[in-house]
């Protein structure tokens, strides 16, 4: 049986990341306490994790070490994560592999962000170089105490695209067509409707991050089969104050994306777990109580590993 094919849609960019006691304020300096470069952009992220939610994990996954009191703990969890992925025999059942759509320059970020992408099993193929263009950056400043942060991005390469090319089904697999969309909201609007309406109209199921938010034209939602957002997000997107994203209002949020046509419906809710709602049922997932490292592509994450699993339940006809 040939492989499922994942297509992830979105940007790359090397992250160039800082944590420090607190974040600074305007005009302030401050020291910082740890740095580190590694590959990154909601898309990669999001791919990475797909991978390693239907694979075993990848040792030699790209990242410029920087030696801190945490990487014990990070050793530590990579090792469980091999165990969990070796355990589990589901993964044996469905081939799936995901493919990266994305645009980089031509400068030394671009083959680093190739060539990660590579190392951590994701097909980079559909990774084209824009001749004199930058490739995306982004800055972060991480809180060590609360592992919570700030992001500065830009969108480089990824930029270049427009509307036409992604009119056509092959544009969404790079020459093939996928099995599932997965995109991110750091791409112009215009050109996550379009790929969206693309993928509706050929039949192939959307996973759509909301992230960084921004509302879509209604009549997008209709081939959205799953729209995840996280509080924040959500209250961009349905035109709410962030105070007013709770317990009581989770339901008509997603009864409102719901009515324009979204399928699924998920409101991640940090340590609270997630809300989900769609025409059948709807629910509070608690979250495990953890240890949090950085909170950095955490949504990414959360995107990916949603994604490998529900492709192979659709597949087993769940």
């Amino acid at each position: 049986m040939s492989p499922k094919i994942i297509s992830v849609i979105g940007v790359l960019d090397y992250d160039l990341i800082m944590t420090a006691n607190r974040i600074p304020t305007g005009g302030e300096s401050l020291m910082a306490n740890t740095y580190l470069e590694t590959l990154g952009g909601k898309g990669a992220n999001t791919a990475i994790a797909a991978y390693r939610t239907c694979h075993s994990r990848v040792d030699n996954a790209f990242q410029i070490p920087v030696t801190d009191e945490r990487s014990q703990r990070r050793d530590e969890g990579d090792e469980l994560q091999r165990k969990a992925h070796s355990a589990d025999t589901t993964n044996q059942q469905l081939q799936i592999k995901v493919k990266m759509i994305g645009a980089v320059g031509d400068d030394e970020y671009g083959e680093l962000l190739s060539a990660g992408l590579n190392k951590n099993g994701v097909d980079s193929s559909g990774v084209v170089t824009v001749p004199n263009t930058q490739s995306s950056v982004c800055f972060v400043m991480v809180k060590d105490h609360t592992r919570e942060n700030r992001c500065l991005f830009t969108r480089g390469a990824t930029a270049t695209w427009k509307r036409e090319h992604l009119i056509r089904i092959e544009a969404l697999g790079n020459g093939t067509r996928p099995d599932l969309c997965i995109a991110q909201m750091e791409i112009h609007k215009e050109v996550v409707e379009q790929m969206i309406e693309t993928a509706g109209r050929a039949g192939i199921d959307f996973v759509l991050n909301a992230a960084p938010a921004n509302p879509l034209t209604k009549c997008t939602y209709q081939w959205i089969t799953h729209l995840l957002m996280n509080e924040s997000e959500a209250a961009i997107m349905s035109g709410r104050d962030k105070g007013e994203v709770n317990m009581y209002t989770w339901p008509i949020i997603c009864d409102k994306f719901l009515e324009y046509g979204a399928k699924n419906v998920i409101i991640t809710l940090g340590a609270k777990g997630a809300y989900y709602a769609n025409a059948r049922e709807r629910g509070h997932c608690l979250g495990y109580e953890i240890e949090v490292v950085d909170t950095t592509g955490a949504g990414d994450t959360f995107t990916g590993a949603y994604s490998s699993p529900y492709l192979r339940q659709k597949e087993a006809g769940q």
